[in-house]
């Protein structure tokens, strides 16, 4: 789990509230959702990139 996620801070003090809590972190580290992979490329070049952005413009004039 990301820590840059958890805006909050929690204060569990209770057994059975802790073994939930506990639970409950497990179950969503165990339920991920699959990463997706998107078509496509990045471009490095600075000619292919403006090159891009030149066949963009005249495509929205």
């Amino acid at each position: 789990m990301a820590t840059s996620s958890i805006t909050h801070n929690f204060v569990v003090s209770k057994p059975n509230s802790v073994r939930r809590f506990v639970a409950a972190i497990d179950e969503a580290e165990r339920d991920r959702t699959p990463k997706q992979t998107l078509p496509g490329r990045q471009l490095t070049n600075s000619q292919e990139i403006l090159a891009l952005m030149s066949k963009r413009k005249k495509q929205h004039v």
